[in-house]
C-alpha cells in the first residue's frame, strides 16, 4: 500500500456505498473492530473506513475504495449477507419475544430472519416498513491483522481521519491536544 490512495470524507464514501447497495443489496459484508475501523465488502469491491465518534449517533471520518477483496472475503465465508430486511408485524413480535431466550428457538428464528433477502432502502420507504432488521455486522478483533496492506491502510486512514477531525471540529480537537 505504499502507493497513494484516494481518501475521501466519510459522507461521500457512505453515499457511494449506499448507491451501490441499493443497486444490488445482496452479497454485502460489514466487519468492524473496537478501534473505529470498518471494512465494507460489496459483491465486486470493498471500502475501508476509519470512524471517529462525535456522539453515540454521529461520527466523522474517512474512507477509501479498495480492490483485491478476494482474500478478505475468506474472513466472512459462510456468514449471511449484510443488509436491510423488512419484518412483518408477526416476525417482529416473534423476534422480540425470543430475544431473552437462548438456544434452538432463538437460533432458528434468527437464521430464518437472516434468510430474508436484503432490500434497497427505497423499497423500505415504498412499503412504509415499520421494522427493519439490519445486519449482521461482524465484530472482528483486529482488522489490520487481515493482511499487511490492511495494516498499512489503517495507519494512513488514521492520520487522514485525525486531520479531518481537527479541521472540521477544531473546538473538540483542542480537548485532545
Amino acid at each position: 500500500m505504499g502507493i497513494s490512495v484516494n481518501v475521501e470524507p466519510i459522507e461521500s464514501v457512505m453515499r457511494r456505498i449506499m448507491d451501490q447497495y441499493n443497486k444490488k443489496p445482496e452479497g454485502w459484508s460489514v466487519l468492524t473492530d473496537h478501534k473505529g475501523n470498518v471494512l465494507v465488502l460489496g459483491s465486486r469491491m470493498g471500502y475501508r473506513l476509519k470512524l471517529i465518534p462525535l456522539n453515540p449517533q454521529e461520527y466523522t471520518g474517512v474512507g477509501v475504495r479498495i480492490g483485491g477483496t478476494k482474500e478478505m472475503r475468506k474472513v466472512v465465508e459462510g456468514v449471511p449477507s449484510y443488509g436491510l430486511r423488512p419484518l412483518s408485524g408477526m416476525e417482529t413480535k416473534k423476534l422480540l419475544s425470543t430475544i431473552h431466550q437462548r438456544g434452538a428457538v432463538q437460533n432458528k428464528l434468527i437464521k430464518k430472519l437472516l434468510g430474508i433477502n436484503p432490500v434497497p432502502t427505497w423499497e423500505l420507504r415504498k412499503k412504509e416498513t415499520k421494522t427493519v432488521l439490519g445486519g449482521p455486522v461482524i465484530a472482528h478483533p483486529n482488522l489490520s491483522a487481515i493482511s499487511k496492506s490492511q495494516r498499512e491502510l489503517e495507519m494512513k486512514l488514521a492520520v487522514e481521519a485525525d486531520k479531518l477531525f481537527r479541521t472540521k471540529y477544531p473546538g473538540r480537537a483542542a480537548i485532545y491536544r
